[in-house]
C-alpha cells in the first residue's frame, strides 16, 4: 500500500505510552477488519495514520458493537452464583466450599477476555510472564480485569459526537466510566496515591466514598488490545522500558517487531518510559522522554 491517503488518521502524543500502545491497537483492529492494513507515525508530525479500505467511523462502530466476553465458563458462573447466595455461616462451615467460592471468584476477576467478531482475539497479555506481558499489568488483585474494560467499553458510545469520531479520538474525555487501567500516562504524571494520601481505586467500590473521575476510554481499550501483540522492551532490572515509533508503513507484525527493538533496520523513533508504583499492587504508565542509546539491551 501506499501512504498518499491514509483511510484512518487520529491525533497521538507518542510520548504518553497509553497513546502509542493505543495506535498499536488501532492498527490491530483495522488489520482484522480490512486484512493487509498498514500503520505508521508521521515523521514531523502529531498524527498516526493507517492505510486501508475502511474509514475510522466503521471500526469504532465495529469495536462498539463486537461483545467483549470472559473465558470463563457458563457452568462455572452459575457455581459461583449458587454459592454466592449461601450465608457467610454456611460457607464457614463448610470450608470446601468457601474455598470453592473464592477460586471461582478469583477466576471471575483474572480470567482471559474475549473480543468477538468481526475482530474475534483473545486477551490474554496480562497472564503472559514467559513474554513479560505481565510486567504491564496495573491493576491489583482484587480488582476485575473484565470490570475495567467493560467499563471502558461502555464508554466508547456515550461522546455527544458519536458515531462521527474525530482525530482526536485518544485524548477524548469520558465521566460516564469507572477507573481505568491507568495507561494514560498524562494522567498518571499529574498524581499519585501519595501525592493526595489516599488511593482512589480503593475508594472506587464504595458508593460513599467514590470519587468521579474521568479516563480517556478510547486511549485505554485500545492499549488493552494493543498489548496483545506489541510490547515494548525491558531493560534488565531497571524499571525502564523503551519502545520504537515506526515512520514508515507496517502491517501488524512487522511493527510489532519494530515496538519491540527487535527489528532496528526500519526508520524510527525510541523512547524511554517507567512505571510509577502507585501502591504496592497499583502501577501506571508515565511519560517518555527520547532515547538516544544502543536498543541491543538485556531483557
Amino acid at each position: 500500500m501506499s501512504n498518499d491517503q491514509p483511510g484512518i488518521r487520529v491525533d497521538v502524543d507518542v510520548t504518553n505510552p497509553g497513546q502509542f500502545f493505543a495506535c498499536c491497537g488501532l492498527l490491530e483492529l483495522a488489520d482484522r477488519l480490512w486484512p493487509g492494513a498498514e500503520g505508521w507515525f508521521e515523521p514531523g508530525s502529531r498524527t498516526f495514520n493507517i492505510n486501508c479500505v475502511g474509514t475510522l467511523q466503521t471500526l469504532v462502530i465495529s469495536l462498539h458493537e463486537a461483545k467483549l466476553v470472559s473465558t470463563m465458563t457458563a457452568p462455572q458462573r452459575r457455581r459461583l452464583e449458587e454459592l454466592s447466595s449461601l450465608k457467610a455461616k454456611e460457607l464457614k462451615e463448610q470450608p470446601s466450599l468457601e474455598n470453592e467460592k473464592k477460586e471461582l471468584e478469583k477466576l471471575r476477576r483474572e480470567s482471559p477476555l474475549v473480543l468477538l467478531a468481526p475482530f474475534s482475539i483473545r486477551l490474554d497479555w496480562f497472564e503472559d510472564e514467559f513474554s513479560g506481558g505481565g510486567r504491564f499489568k496495573t491493576w491489583a488483585g482484587q480488582q476485575s480485569v473484565e470490570s475495567i474494560s467493560t467499563s471502558m467499553k461502555h464508554a466508547l458510545s456515550t461522546f455527544t459526537w458519536w458515531p462521527h469520531p474525530p482525530k482526536t479520538l485518544l485524548d477524548e474525555i469520558s465521566h460516564e466510566n469507572g477507573l481505568g487501567f491507568n495507561f494514560d500516562s498524562h494522567v498518571s504524571s499529574q498524581g499519585s496515591a501519595l501525592d493526595v494520601g489516599f488511593s482512589l481505586d480503593s475508594l472506587s467500590t464504595n458508593s460513599t466514598t467514590r470519587i468521579t473521575v474521568g479516563a480517556r476510554p478510547y486511549q485505554e481499550f485500545l492499549t488493552f488490545v494493543g498489548l496483545q501483540r506489541f510490547r515494548p522492551l525491558e531493560v534488565s532490572n531497571e524499571n525502564r522500558f523503551l519502545y520504537q515509533a515506526w515512520t514508515t508503513p507496517l502491517n501488524p507484525l512487522l511493527a510489532a517487531g519494530v515496538t519491540s527493538c527487535t527489528i532496528d533496520a526500519i526508520a524510527h523513533l525510541t523512547f524511554e518510559f517507567r512505571l510509577l508504583y502507585r501502591t504496592k499492587y497499583l502501577k501506571s504508565f508515565l511519560n517518555a522522554t527520547p532515547y538516544s542509546g544502543a536498543t541491543n539491551v538485556l531483557v
